[in-house]
């Protein structure tokens, strides 16, 4: 009952985190929800959801009101504010007094309306805590999901080689292999030495194209590959050790220590270029071997299953036994590996944003919230909502771990 109860617990929990990711701009925004102007109704704070808030407004007013931050001070006919009515790192700009010490939990905004009020304090710049608390939020959830969904779309597709295959079961033409490895260097070449400039943008539309012209250029040489295998000396086939390559890349990469390695790939970049993406894409990229080792595990025990066999007998493709069959029946490690692998990716991007990780861009992140609090140790309030935001998320997620952990011991 007691686990039940826990277990009760942790998915409340999960859903209000997911509620606020989803929810930042109806929940915390300095520009209102809903005015009336001139007897015309507009939604400005709304627009946010799907454009940048730097964008300029149609409306001549509202983009006075933008050009000239005045959405505080407007006399609006009627207007609707958000629950948190300042943005995530907003900080006051003239003619208010600029912020030098943090303000306390439940203090108005200088100049402006008891509606205006900071229900967890400001940081020393003047930065609302509980905004930025929500924005911590959705990067911890954008991080956590984006960057474990790409590990665990690498780990299930060498996890299931590895596994299905070992070392002895995968027979390739030796032509279709030899252009298919050959083909990893123009692929690589125009998509991340060609493409290097739009990569540092950190636009996530420009990493998907090169993944996907990758691995395009692959598709059309292992195509090559297969018209050239026609010929008899091509046409041999080749073993390929496949779980010996993949597990010893996957003690390679297990072997580095993630952080040091985001840093030192942060510190070849130049400050402007850092970005969330990157982050995501170094955390995926890094994160996949926990998942190919259990699917990996698995599959060693299911492929001599006598429903496998049966699939054989009744003359199916080796490929579509692993991906129809095999693969559906091992995939109950790898929602464990993904609950456990959003808990350590929150901590570590809360970490690479409290060491600076982001550049000259301010990033909303819980880590953020923890570094700006060192500026003023006294101001409890700054660091305290970040870190019990941390600890519940890191406690929630773990629970939910291992309670399909011991679900599936049963």
């Amino acid at each position: 009952m007691t686990h039940k109860k826990n277990l009760r617990a942790a998915f409340w929990v999960l859903g209000v985190l997911l509620f606020a990711a989803l929810a930042r701009d109806f929940l915390a925004n300095g520009r209102p929800l809903y005015c009336r102007i001139a007897g015309e109704s507009h939604w400005p704070g709304l627009r946010t959801v799907w454009k940048d808030p730097g964008a300029a407004f149609v409306h001549p007013v509202l983009d006075s009101i933008r050009r000239n931050d005045l959405w505080k001070t407007f006399p609006y006919e009627t207007s609707v504010f958000a629950p948190i009515p300042f943005s995530p790192g907003e900080i006051a700009k003239p003619p208010f007094r600029p912020q030098t010490t943090p303000a306390k939990p439940g203090t108005i905004h200088p100049q402006l309306s008891a509606r205006f009020r900071h229900w967890l304090g400001t940081d020393d710049r003047g930065r609302d805590v509980a905004a930025g608390l929500i924005s911590g939020a959705r990067t911890a959830v954008l991080t956590g999901v984006t960057a474990m969904a790409m590990a665990v779309g690498i780990g299930l597709l060498l996890g299931a080689l590895a596994g299905f295959w070992g070392d002895d079961r995968l027979r390739v033409r030796r032509g279709r292999l030899w252009l298919t490895l050959l083909g990893l260097l123009p692929a690589w070449f125009y998509v991340f030495v060609a493409r290097s400039y739009e990569l540092e943008a950190g636009r996530w539309t420009d990493w998907a194209v090169s993944i996907a012209l990758f691995v395009f250029i692959i598709l059309v040489f292992n195509s090559l590959g297969a018209i050239v295998s026609r010929f008899s000396f091509l046409k041999k086939n080749v073993v390929v050790p496949t779980d010996l390559i993949i597990m010893r890349l996957a003690e390679l990469f297990h072997s580095i220590p993630k952080l040091i390695f985001i840093f030192v790939v942060a510190a070849l970049l130049p400050k402007e270029r850092q970005s969330i993406w990157i982050l995501i894409a170094l955390i995926g990229a890094m994160s996949w071997t926990s998942v190919a080792r259990y699917v990996r595990a698995d599959l060693l025990r299911v492929r001599e299953l006598d429903f496998v066999t049966a699939a054989r007998g009744l003359g199916f493709s080796e490929w579509r036994i692993l991906w129809r069959h095999a693969l559906p029946n091992a995939l109950r490690p790898t929602m464990i590996a993904f609950a456990f692998g959003v808990a350590e990716t929150v901590i570590l991007e809360t970490s690479l944003s409290f060491l600076g990780f982001g550049g000259g861009t301010y990033n909303a992140s819980w880590g953020t919230l923890l570094n700006s609090a060192r500026a003023n140790v006294t101001a409890w309030w700054v660091a305290l909502p970040p870190g019990l935001a941390i600890c519940l998320t890191v406690l929630t997620l773990n629970a939910i771990g291992e309670a399909m952990s011991e679900d599936k011991k049963r």
